[in-house]
């Protein structure tokens, strides 16, 4: 039997979210998303993005900016262990990863020990102990293990060696460090005699 035109299918967001959980290609994600305000609100929900890989390529990756590659690592950055981002236009500086670990390690601080109570009649000498000073938070991308930034002409050695640094590469443990970094393209060069970067 033909459907009636006019006709649409628009599923609660419970149901919105079952969907976009097992959408792995970032543009059908997006694009879902633009549908109506129920799929984007059911695309605000953690743990709608649950790939480990994410990749903007082609004529997606062509119409990037920072300020989306930050919105989408928000929901989907913290189980990443591949992000590839390859042919973006130089208006795509990579600071919009730096703006996305800013934003974990702001989040994560801002969230604080909780703050000792008073005993019951409130006397000043009854107070119970502060805690003991909070373990450092884990850093944004923390279980990442590959970055491909190639041909991404807009990112320089500056935002490469401040993003390094808060993935805090100088002090992880070697097996938890980012393996593979690909900057074939961008604008960074090697320092002499070290392994820093500087912009070309």
């Amino acid at each position: 039997m033909a459907l009636e035109r006019g006709v649409s299918f628009e599923p609660d967001e419970h149901l919105a979210t079952l969907v976009l959980r097992h959408v792995g290609n970032v543009r059908d994600h997006l694009t879902l998303e633009c549908v109506s305000r129920v799929w984007r609100a059911a695309g605000q929900i953690p743990g709608v993005w649950p790939q480990e890989d994410l990749t903007f390529s082609c004529d997606l990756a062509t119409r990037l900016t920072d300020a989306r590659v930050c919105q989408v690592l928000r929901r989907a950055g913290a189980n990443l262990r591949s992000l590839v981002i390859n042919d973006a236009p130089a208006a795509f500086t990579g600071e919009g990863l730096r703006s996305y670990a800013a934003l974990v390690l702001h989040e994560a601080v801002a969230g604080g020990a909780p703050s000792a109570p008073s005993a019951p009649g409130g006397a000043e000498e009854h107070r119970l102990p502060t805690p003991g000073p909070r373990p450092r938070p884990a850093p944004a991308f923390a279980r990442l293990h590959t970055l491909d930034l190639s041909r991404c002409p807009g990112v320089t050695g500056r935002v490469v060696f401040e993003l390094l640094k808060q993935f805090r590469i100088h002090k992880a443990p070697r097996a938890e460090r980012l393996q593979r970094l690909a900057l074939a393209g961008c604008a960074v060069r090697k320092a002499r005699g070290g392994g820093l970067l500087r912009s070309v």
